[in-house]
Formats: structure tokens, sequence, C-alpha cells
């Protein structure tokens, strides 16, 4: 990879935005990590809407929570 940027980095022919979140990744990229295909900005940052990681697109389920019974 060149320091210096190219023409078409110059000349914005390349589309610079994400494709999971549409945000302005002038770098984004897949990258294989243990077998997992992890969409990045500029290569170190995760997406906020890759899949991989369950991207949050709804509200949450809680937790159904037990009573305890506690003796004295």
């Amino acid at each position: 990879m060149s320091p210096f940027p190219s023409c078409y980095d110059l000349l914005d022919v390349i589309p610079r935005v994400c494709p999971g979140c549409r945000a302005h990744a002038p770098s984004w990229r897949w990258v294989r990590v243990d077998g997992l295909r992890i969409l990045t900005h500029d290569g170190d940052l995760i997406c906020p809407k890759d899949r991989t990681f369950g991207a949050l697109v709804g509200p949450v389920p809680l937790a159904p929570v037990e009573a305890v019974a506690v003796t004295a």
C-alpha cells in the first residue's frame, strides 16, 4: 500500500461509503479473523452495523427473572 493517494482516490471515482452503515468510510474493507468475515472501516474499526457480531436492528428482549428464596 502506498502512502500517496492514487488517481482514483483524488477523483473520488470509487464510492466512499460503507456498504453496511452508509457512513463515510474511504477505506472500508472485509477482513477475515478466525474464519469470520468482518466489515471494517479503515481495516481496524468494526462497522457498527456488521452482522457478524449481531448488529442491533431492534429492541433487545429482557431476560426472564427468577424468584430467589431467602432462608434465615
